[in-house]
């Protein structure tokens, strides 16, 4: 019984204190319901305390008129009856616009008169002060209307204030149940995301282990696949392979020295060539263009007929070349036209690069390297993920820290406005 007297407004002395457990999924409906009880509690007082108001802002609209239809009082001199007359329109026209703002609203609940009292204040106090020098002026003309007029402002003035002290207490305890309604809220919100965050936290932990099993399972194969014996057959491949490009540039680069003394003759002739001082034909041209470019490949083809049209202009001096050059272009190629050297050479490269290219195949056959390149792709793919995943934990863990030191702080706030609405001994059972 005493619980429910406390609960719904019986006063109580405020040394009076009862222990009180609330149920926190409870507490919202009980507030909302005592801030209801504590309205219908205030309405009537609210409505009675407007009654008073627009009674005494209808008496000063009623001393308006009084004050514009009195006479002065005799023996005031014609200045002074003047300067009365003009500062009791000012008083009037005041007197007007108090009671014009001064509408009491038909909402009565104490949200609606605690900002109508705010209003209607801010509003008296401005009249006030515009009326105050005029009331001084009219109080020599109109003593007695004077008097009833100050007394009318007083009157109203102390109604205002009896309306707030009435809702005062009870307002405020209002506000304060409504700031607990939303720390509720707050907490049921807080609460939700909480939940929500500990479940990603949990999903991503899940998906964390799972990429670490499919890392350990990729290392796992990566390791077995490079112990197999198609990957040892691969890489033996692989260095028979490069082995062979070795043998391959140095065939390419004695090649290439064969015609480093054909140089200068090569280049005047590929000059000339350009200004049409002499000729080539389309396929001495051809090799001009492949000595210059790949002489490897050059001695493949029958330099005959080139080497025979170099000579006859060497010797001729077409060339302008010097005679320790002339003998030195064509000793080499002399050498050039010796089939059997140059055969070696030929049919050594073909070899090396039919080796090769037969490596090259088996090579490909195999897909040795393809397969070690898809595991290391999924490597990667998973330690990507990991570190991605990590983020987002991190992430979440921090939100969850700033959330809870959120809770923390609504708890404890939610607790003490509790207590000040309720009662010191009051707690809350989550």
């Amino acid at each position: 019984m005493k619980f429910i007297e406390r609960l719904f407004g019986k006063k109580q002395e405020k040394e009076e204190s009862y222990s009180v457990v609330f149920e926190f999924k409870e507490l919202s409906g009980i507030v909302k319901d005592e801030a209801r009880k504590q309205e219908d509690v205030l309405r009537p007082v609210v409505k009675e305390k407007y009654e008073n108001i627009g009674q005494a802002s209808r008496e000063l609209n009623t001393l308006k008129k009084e004050l514009l239809a009195a006479d002065p009082i005799q023996g005031a001199s014609k200045r002074g009856e003047k300067l009365g007359d003009s500062n009791r329109d000012n008083v009037a026209n005041n007197l007007k616009l108090i009671y014009d703002k001064l509408k009491v609203p038909g909402n009565t609940s104490p949200a609606a008169a605690s900002d109508f009292y705010t209003d209607s204040k801010s509003t008296l106090k401005t009249v006030l002060d515009n009326t105050r020098r005029s009331l001084l002026y009219i109080k020599a003309l109109y003593p007695q209307e004077h008097q009833r007029i100050n007394q009318g402002l007083a009157d109203l003035e102390d109604a205002l204030d009896e309306l707030y002290s009435s809702i005062m207490k009870g307002n405020g305890r209002i506000n304060k149940l409504q700031i607990i309604s939303g720390e509720i809220d707050d907490i049921v919100r807080i609460h939700r995301e909480i939940e929500l965050g500990t479940k990603k936290m949990r999903d991503l932990g899940e998906k964390y282990e799972s990429a670490r099993t499919r890392l350990s399972d990729y290392d796992s194969k990566l390791t077995e696949f490079e112990n197999s014996r198609d990957f040892e057959r691969a890489q033996k491949i692989e260095t028979e392979i490069q082995l062979l490009n070795t043998k391959i540039a140095d065939l390419n680069s004695e090649a290439r020295r064969l015609f480093t003394p054909l140089s200068k003759a090569i280049s005047r002739m590929e000059k000339q060539d350009e200004n049409d001082r002499c000729v080539l034909s389309p396929e001495n041209r051809e090799i001009l263009k492949t000595i210059n470019e790949d002489p490897a490949y050059v001695i493949e083809y029958d330099l005959g007929p080139f080497l025979s049209e170099l000579t006859n202009r060497i010797e001729s001096g077409e060339l302008g070349l010097k005679d320790q050059m002339c003998d030195k272009a064509l000793k080499q190629i002399l050498i050039l036209n010796d089939k059997k050297s140059m055969g070696s050479i030929v049919e050594q490269r073909k070899k090396y690069l039919s080796e090769r290219e037969s490596l090259n195949q088996e090579l490909n056959d195999l897909s040795t390297y393809q397969k070690r390149e898809e595991i290391e792709r999924d490597i990667e793919k998973q330690r990507t993920l990991i570190s991605s995943v990590n983020s987002d934990i991190e992430s979440e863990r921090k939100h969850l820290g700033i959330l809870e030191e959120e809770m923390e702080r609504i708890n404890s706030k939610l607790i003490s406005d509790i207590r000040y609405v309720f009662g010191d001994e009051t707690e809350i059972r989550y």
